[in-house]
Protein backbone atom coordinates (compact mmCIF):
# COMPACT_ATOMS: atom_id res chain seq x y z
CA UNK A 1 0.00 0.00 0.00
CA UNK A 2 1.35 3.12 -0.41
CA UNK A 3 -0.33 6.90 0.80
CA UNK A 4 -1.10 9.86 -1.32
CA UNK A 5 -3.23 12.64 0.26
CA UNK A 6 -4.45 10.40 2.23
CA UNK A 7 -6.43 7.87 -0.25
CA UNK A 8 -4.58 4.55 0.18
CA UNK A 9 -3.73 2.19 -2.88
CA UNK A 10 -3.62 -1.18 -3.15
CA UNK A 11 -1.21 -3.11 -5.24
CA UNK A 12 -3.77 -6.09 -6.42
CA UNK A 13 -4.09 -9.07 -9.47
CA UNK A 14 -7.03 -9.93 -11.93
CA UNK A 15 -6.99 -12.82 -12.64
CA UNK A 16 -8.56 -14.26 -16.20
CA UNK A 17 -12.34 -14.59 -14.27
CA UNK A 18 -11.96 -11.21 -13.28
CA UNK A 19 -11.42 -11.96 -9.55
CA UNK A 20 -9.32 -9.37 -7.42
CA UNK A 21 -6.46 -10.57 -4.75
CA UNK A 22 -4.34 -8.29 -3.35
CA UNK A 23 -0.40 -8.70 -3.27
CA UNK A 24 -0.27 -8.38 0.17
CA UNK A 25 -3.65 -9.98 1.17
CA UNK A 26 -3.33 -10.14 5.23
CA UNK A 27 -2.11 -6.28 4.98
CA UNK A 28 -4.70 -5.17 3.21
CA UNK A 29 -7.72 -7.14 4.94
CA UNK A 30 -6.29 -6.05 8.43
CA UNK A 31 -6.04 -2.62 7.16
CA UNK A 32 -9.42 -2.23 5.43
CA UNK A 33 -11.16 -3.99 8.72
CA UNK A 34 -9.73 -1.16 11.21
CA UNK A 35 -10.52 1.52 8.90
CA UNK A 36 -13.71 0.73 7.45
CA UNK A 37 -15.15 -2.34 8.45
CA UNK A 38 -18.91 -2.10 7.85
CA UNK A 39 -18.88 0.08 5.17
CA UNK A 40 -19.25 0.70 0.97
CA UNK A 41 -16.23 2.08 -0.34
CA UNK A 42 -15.56 2.67 -4.20
CA UNK A 43 -12.56 1.17 -5.62
CA UNK A 44 -10.41 2.28 -9.14
CA UNK A 45 -8.66 0.33 -11.04
CA UNK A 46 -5.35 1.11 -13.12
CA UNK A 47 -2.62 -0.18 -14.61
CA UNK A 48 0.43 -0.38 -12.00
CA UNK A 49 2.42 2.52 -12.31
CA UNK A 50 6.03 1.36 -14.02
CA UNK A 51 7.59 4.90 -14.83
CA UNK A 52 9.52 7.32 -12.40
CA UNK A 53 8.03 10.77 -11.49
CA UNK A 54 9.79 13.65 -12.51
CA UNK A 55 10.68 14.36 -8.88
CA UNK A 56 12.40 10.91 -8.65
CA UNK A 57 14.49 11.49 -11.87
CA UNK A 58 15.37 15.04 -10.14
CA UNK A 59 16.37 13.33 -6.64
CA UNK A 60 18.49 10.65 -8.68
CA UNK A 61 20.11 13.05 -10.78
CA UNK A 62 21.25 15.42 -7.34
CA UNK A 63 22.70 12.17 -5.70
CA UNK A 64 24.75 11.64 -8.77
CA UNK A 65 25.74 15.42 -8.89
CA UNK A 66 26.59 15.71 -5.15
CA UNK A 67 28.66 12.08 -5.12
CA UNK A 68 30.41 13.65 -8.58
CA UNK A 69 31.74 16.76 -6.42
CA UNK A 70 34.03 13.76 -4.64
CA UNK A 71 34.92 11.88 -7.44
CA UNK A 72 38.19 14.23 -9.06
CA UNK A 73 38.19 13.47 -12.82
CA UNK A 74 34.79 11.68 -13.64
CA UNK A 75 32.27 13.20 -15.70
CA UNK A 76 28.63 12.99 -14.77
CA UNK A 77 28.35 9.90 -17.74
CA UNK A 78 31.08 7.74 -16.73
CA UNK A 79 30.03 8.15 -13.24
CA UNK A 80 26.42 6.90 -14.49
CA UNK A 81 27.71 4.33 -16.29
CA UNK A 82 30.06 2.99 -13.74
CA UNK A 83 27.05 2.64 -11.20
CA UNK A 84 24.77 1.31 -13.56
CA UNK A 85 27.15 -1.44 -14.81
CA UNK A 86 28.19 -2.45 -11.60
CA UNK A 87 24.43 -2.34 -9.97
CA UNK A 88 23.14 -4.29 -12.74
CA UNK A 89 25.56 -6.06 -14.47
CA UNK A 90 27.54 -6.01 -17.42
CA UNK A 91 27.52 -7.49 -21.00
CA UNK A 92 31.07 -8.77 -22.69
CA UNK A 93 31.25 -8.15 -26.38
CA UNK A 94 33.74 -9.25 -28.25
CA UNK A 95 35.15 -6.54 -30.92
CA UNK A 96 34.73 -7.91 -34.00
CA UNK A 97 38.30 -7.10 -35.68
CA UNK A 98 40.47 -7.20 -32.30
CA UNK A 99 37.99 -9.81 -30.66
CA UNK A 100 38.77 -8.00 -27.50
CA UNK A 101 36.37 -8.62 -24.98
CA UNK A 102 34.53 -5.06 -23.99
CA UNK A 103 31.86 -4.49 -21.68
CA UNK A 104 28.93 -2.52 -21.62
CA UNK A 105 26.50 -2.07 -18.65
CA UNK A 106 23.41 -4.29 -19.27
CA UNK A 107 21.02 -0.88 -18.34
CA UNK A 108 22.96 1.66 -19.93
CA UNK A 109 20.83 4.70 -19.49
CA UNK A 110 18.72 5.88 -16.42
CA UNK A 111 15.92 6.96 -18.76
CA UNK A 112 15.26 3.21 -19.44
CA UNK A 113 14.53 1.76 -15.85
CA UNK A 114 11.77 1.06 -13.82
CA UNK A 115 10.57 2.52 -10.85
CA UNK A 116 11.74 -0.54 -8.79
CA UNK A 117 14.96 -0.49 -10.92
CA UNK A 118 15.48 2.91 -9.88
CA UNK A 119 15.25 2.24 -6.20
CA UNK A 120 17.79 -0.20 -6.69
CA UNK A 121 19.88 2.13 -8.40
CA UNK A 122 19.43 4.75 -5.74
CA UNK A 123 20.69 2.40 -2.59
CA UNK A 124 22.90 0.99 -5.03
CA UNK A 125 24.81 4.52 -4.90
CA UNK A 126 23.88 5.42 -1.19
CA UNK A 127 25.69 2.43 -0.15
CA UNK A 128 28.64 2.84 -2.50
CA UNK A 129 29.53 6.40 -2.17
CA UNK A 130 30.04 5.87 1.29
CA UNK A 131 32.08 2.63 0.97
CA UNK A 132 34.28 3.65 -1.78
CA UNK A 133 34.25 7.46 -1.50
CA UNK A 134 33.43 8.02 2.58
CA UNK A 135 30.62 10.34 1.48
CA UNK A 136 27.54 10.51 3.40
CA UNK A 137 24.90 10.93 0.78
CA UNK A 138 21.31 11.81 1.38
CA UNK A 139 18.23 10.19 0.19
CA UNK A 140 16.61 12.23 -2.47
CA UNK A 141 13.05 13.33 -0.23
CA UNK A 142 16.23 14.26 2.66
CA UNK A 143 18.17 15.99 0.41
CA UNK A 144 15.54 18.46 -0.96
CA UNK A 145 13.97 18.99 2.28
CA UNK A 146 18.18 19.98 3.66
CA UNK A 147 18.55 22.31 0.65
CA UNK A 148 15.49 23.46 1.15
CA UNK A 149 16.28 24.44 4.53
CA UNK A 150 19.57 25.99 3.61
CA UNK A 151 17.95 28.50 1.22
CA UNK A 152 15.88 29.87 3.98
CA UNK A 153 19.14 29.91 6.49
CA UNK A 154 20.83 31.80 3.96
CA UNK A 155 18.01 33.95 2.86
CA UNK A 156 17.34 34.84 6.75
CA UNK A 157 21.38 35.87 6.97
CA UNK A 158 21.06 37.73 3.82
CA UNK A 159 18.20 39.77 5.22
CA UNK A 160 20.05 40.05 9.10
CA UNK A 161 22.95 41.85 6.98
CA UNK A 162 21.20 43.91 4.98
CA UNK A 163 19.18 45.06 8.02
Amino acid sequence: MKERAEIPEWEVTIDAEGRVSFAHPKQARAWLKHKHAGEVLVAQFYPHRTKRSDRQNRGGHALFSEWLRHKEGWTLGSLKLYALGQCFGYLEVAHPVTGEVLLFPAKPHTSELSMGEFCELIEWILEHAAEEDGVALVAPDEYRRQREALAKREARKAMREVA
